[in-house]
């Protein structure tokens, strides 16, 4: 009996070093996203996405395996959560500005446990662009592209936001969301002028057994002529465990339908 229960107790040791070294294991996904309305001038556009960083600390190293400087970086968010040192969050933000490009940020649902006015403070310090149910309209020569940044929601979006859809008509637009299912929640009229959205929030289940999670996987997908992109995102809930998922983030470089 004794040697059986070694073996189940070796074999668990295992597994949780194992859940907690996938935790920690860094991956980039690399995706081409070819958009019909995306203008010409934008074409070969790069986006880092990352979300869900929480209490980890973003290594640098991880960032040199993509030789491609991206154009803008977005926070899907849950950039921290309570208890997490404000010293990290910058330096998790200063990380993310080594390109010196726009670093866009949305709220999740961990953020929201801390102080948000120290943590606006800090953001504003390190020049990144909060997005409160707000549009932000990005130039080249005289096209435009524009994103659409949502505050947090979970099972409910807000009527009265400030978001003035009406300014968008025929742009390539990118929805920054934490929680994917806001995207669900809006009218279908609404929803025909984004052409990409990208979020987090799910950790794609964070931990599956036999393929099964809480959430679906993450990754790219396409709904309603509508391209997706959910991070599994780069760190982590409650225990520092992952199975089945990748601790992540996105370089997602956007293509012209005639490229």
């Amino acid at each position: 009996m004794m040697p059986i229960l070694w073996i189940v107790g070796i074999l668990m040791l295992g597994w949780i070093a194992y859940m907690v070294y996938c935790a920690h294991d860094d991956h980039i996904q690399c995706d081409q996203i070819t958009c019909s309305r995306l203008p010409n001038e934008f074409n070969s556009f790069h986006i880092l996405l990352i979300a869900d960083i929480h209490r980890r600390k973003l290594n640098p190293k991880t960032f040199e395996k993509w030789s491609q400087v991206p154009d803008i970086v977005c926070i899907a968010g849950d950039l921290m959560e309570r208890g997490v040192p404000y010293g990290k969050m910058r330096s998790n933000i200063r990380v993310l500005k080594q390109w010196k490009t726009p670093v866009f940020f949305v709220w999740g649902n961990n953020d929201y446990e801390t102080q948000p006015n120290e943590m606006i403070r800090i953001l504003k310090q390190e020049g990144v662009i909060i997005l409160e149910d707000e549009i932000h309209t990005l130039h080249r020569n005289q096209a435009q592209i524009k994103v659409v940044g949502f505050d947090f929601y979970f099972d409910y979006f807000d009527d009265s936001s400030q978001i003035d859809w009406s300014v968008i008509k025929d742009s390539f637009t990118i929805l920054l969301t934490h929680n994917p299912k806001t995207y669900d929640m809006l009218e279908n009229k609404e929803k025909a002028k984004i052409d990409l959205v990208l979020a987090g929030h799910t950790h794609g289940g964070q931990i599956r057994i036999f393929g099964i999670g809480p959430y679906t996987k993450g990754g790219l997908s396409y709904c309603n002529h509508t391209n997706m992109v959910i991070t599994e995102g780069y760190g982590y809930s409650l225990l520092p465990f992952r199975f089945g998922t990748k601790a992540e983030c996105h370089f997602l470089t956007l293509q012209t339908s005639k490229s």
